[in-house]
């Protein structure tokens, strides 16, 4: 059932896939900011490779976003780097 609030459509989207077919994708956030477009917005795009979304008009929720990425990014780097020393001892 499609509700009226169009980015809690899109989010309901997004969740409902499994972990195991976004994980090895890449992951693209856009901000957008219109003054020709007065609703806020986030729509979701799949691709073979990549995950784009598209957050318009809402620079809290595009902040979030991105700052969860960019840690999920930290985290996976440090535990790369991790296991590195952990076979060169």
């Amino acid at each position: 059932m499609k509700s009226k609030n169009k980015i809690m459509d899109s989010f309901e989207e997004f969740i409902a896939l499994p972990l195991s077919i976004l994980k090895n994708r890449i992951i693209q956030i856009t901000g957008f900011r219109s003054d020709f477009v007065s609703s806020k917005s986030i729509d979701v795009e799949l691709t073979d490779d990549t995950i784009h979304i598209n957050v318009i008009n809402s620079e809290g929720a595009y902040n979030l976003l991105s700052s969860v990425i960019y840690k999920k990014q930290m985290l996976k780097k440090q535990a790369q780097k991790e296991k590195q020393e952990k076979t060169a001892v």
